[in-house]
């Protein structure tokens, strides 16, 4: 009997890890809102650019990071059809779970997860570790709104626990109950998303870049009624924050080594990545007692 149970659990891993040699053909990546039909219904929109609408986070103006100076960051890459691939980010927050936004995993064919990557396009880069979650592993919050983007937040459930070691590890979360809103404090937000609004391709190389977060009434004056409380916004000034691709992932503060997740990506302005408006995320603080409900 033993051997028979060692050997089911030998064929799911392999099952498992089969499914995760899933190759991916680069020249269909592309950032999950920028594939076709992402925009349709959508409502939101910077209030100063009525007929624009807005658009999900990519680093611009920032910098390359040292090789795996966010061990927590994850690449998501969710496959659409066989002709899209969509590109997003996300975090570690258990063995088991990764965080990230909900417009990027939904109504997608299965996902990717990249961890341990600074090159995200090279699969032979020895620090990655890469499973593929199947749609019954999408934990979607039930009251995300598609139109709006509020309560983007999501968890994807690994099939296998990550190895974690120096280059894959969990980022440390507020806790339960903490109602610090962080406004002033010196954010940092990373991803390979688009590194310029001229830009046409993805960075390969992870990206980081800092800003301040503003209050939720300097966000709303730009984005009106969509800034709820849950929401958490960053200036961009000087043309520096999210762009394209960067959806879903980290916004820390804290020192190297002992940052804490503040912020999920979740929009930018239409109007471009490098003008400054604010960049908005699904507040951390927000939703932890649904995280703690969602991450097994």
């Amino acid at each position: 009997m033993k051997l028979i149970v060692a050997a089911l659990f030998a064929l799911l891993a392999v099952s498992a890890h089969a499914e995760d040699d899933w190759v991916i053909d680069w020249s269909t990546v592309v950032p999950i809102q920028e594939t076709p039909g992402f925009w349709d219904g959508r409502e939101i929109k910077p209030i100063f650019h009525p007929s624009e609408k807005t658009r999900s986070g990519r680093i611009v103006g920032g910098t390359i990071t040292a090789p795996n100076a966010h061990p927590y960051q994850a690449g998501l890459l969710m496959r659409i059809n066989i002709l899209a691939t969509g590109l997003c980010g996300g975090s570690l927050i258990s063995s088991t779970a990764v965080l990230t936004a909900a417009h990027c995993p939904i109504n997608t064919q299965s996902t990717q997860v990249v961890l341990g990557a600074h090159v995200l396009n090279s699969a032979n880069e020895p620090t990655q570790q890469r499973q593929t979650v199947q749609p019954a592993g999408y934990r979607l919050h039930a009251s995300y709104n598609p139109s709006n983007l509020n309560n983007d937040i999501a968890i994807l459930i690994l099939p296998l626990p990550a190895t974690l070691n120096a280059v894959v590890s969990v980022i440390t979360l507020p806790a339960l109950g903490v109602t610090n809103t962080f406004a002033g404090e010196l954010a940092t937000v990373s991803g390979w998303g688009r590194f310029s609004d001229a830009s046409t391709a993805t960075s390969t190389h992870l990206r980081s870049v800092q800003n301040s977060v503003i209050t939720n009434a300097v966000c709303a004056a730009t984005f009106g009624g969509i800034i709820i409380p849950s929401t958490l916004c960053t200036s961009t000034v000087g043309g520096r924050g999210t762009c394209n691709g960067d959806s879903g992932g980290p916004l820390t503060v804290g020192s190297a080594g002992a940052r804490t997740q503040i912020g999920v990506v979740s929009f930018g302005a239409a109007a471009g990545c490098e003008v400054g408006f604010p960049a908005g995320f699904a507040r951390v603080t927000s939703f932890r007692q649904w995280i703690i409900d969602n991450q097994f």
